[in-house]
């Protein structure tokens, strides 16, 4: 009898992709996979110890990474726009039958930020505040139903004190608001404390790792009956590398990052429901005009998710390419 469930609620996915009709089902699938993970919100707060001007494996012996600041006045702020033009093997994050369904995706974000450092002798202490606002557009007229903007706020501080370690405790708040629909799909508070490293395990290679623990509090809509309000509510672990070869400029130059994050669920039908997320991250970057920035950029990333209970698991590829304008002052 489940069998025959899962099969028919299958069936129905498929006739609702081909009639261009996002169900809510399709809609949480996507909203589950999509890569929240941010950059360090604070454009060049964090770099190497301030006696090695290039950050080069040879020439620091802790690897420290300690917040600087990106100008002489009290406050730096930073904003920008960045636009993206790539193919996504796996849109909707699903397994099975519409695991196949590919499109080219459009996205342009505007995104701004400011911080400040404190030093009052036994630490180094980075406050930030940073924000972003995503258009999200499947270019593919079948997905179209699936559009959507998103917005991320984040807060918190990096503490520096001494040694090859930055701890940071922040919150972040993203939310996905329908295109078509013109109503909030999801949204979610995700406090978090964790600390980025530096390992220098030869003269020529190092790796860089952030490693974090947070809980998502999180609304989905369309709750009702078993879908819960808060069923996507989870404890993340994750962690985050990426290796450095002096001796090897191509391994830098391609900024190779991998991450892994193990997430456990709670509540409602997802009770019992614990998944595995791999992600490996590439690209090529190289400024225009002989100036920071415009800066075009060349990416790739591959993402899979094992989860103990097989519906939720799913691979994607996606792989184009961005251009990004940021002011610093």
């Amino acid at each position: 009898m489940k069998h025959k469930i899962l099969t028919t609620l299958s069936l129905i996915s498929i006739v609702s992709f081909a009639s261009g009709q996002a169900n809510p089902d399709q809609v949480q699938s996507r909203i589950e996979g999509t890569n929240r993970a941010q950059n360090t919100p604070v454009a060049g707060q964090l770099g190497a110890d301030q006696s090695s001007s290039n950050n080069t494996a040879a020439e620091s012996d802790t690897g420290a990474q300690r917040p600087v600041s990106l100008s002489e006045s009290e406050i730096s702020a930073y904003f920008g726009y960045d636009t993206k033009y790539f193919y996504r093997s796996n849109p909707l994050a699903q397994s099975g039958a519409l695991d196949q369904v590919s499109t080219d995706m459009w996205t342009n974000t505007f995104f701004s930020g400011l911080s400040t450092v404190i030093d009052d002798g036994a630490g180094v202490y980075t406050p930030f505040l940073s924000g972003s606002y995503t258009i999200n557009d499947y270019l593919q007229d079948d997905l179209g139903d699936f559009n959507y903007n998103s917005s991320h706020l984040s807060t918190g501080l990096f503490s520096y004190y001494g040694g090859a370690s930055t701890y940071f405790a922040k919150v972040d708040y993203n939310m996905d608001k329908s295109t078509e629909n013109d109503t909030e799909d999801y949204s979610e508070f995700f406090p978090q404390i964790g600390l980025i490293t530096s390992y220098n395990l030869s003269d020529s290679f190092s790796v860089a790792t952030t490693i974090g623990i947070g809980y998502h509090l999180t609304t989905i809509s369309d709750a009702g009956g078993s879908r819960v309000d808060d069923l996507l509510d989870n404890l993340d672990i994750y962690a985050m590398l990426s290796p450095s070869f002096s001796d090897i400029p191509l391994i830098d130059t391609l900024g190779i990052t991998y991450r892994v994050s193990f997430q456990t669920y709670e509540n409602g039908t997802y009770s019992d429901r614990e998944d595995i997320t791999h992600s490996f991250m590439g690209g090529y970057a190289f400024t225009l005009f002989d100036a920071d920035s415009p800066k075009l950029n060349l990416f790739s990333v591959y993402s899979s998710r094992n989860s103990n209970q097989n519906t939720f698991d799913y691979k994607s590829v996606d792989a184009g390419i961005g251009l990004t304008l940021i002011a610093e002052f």
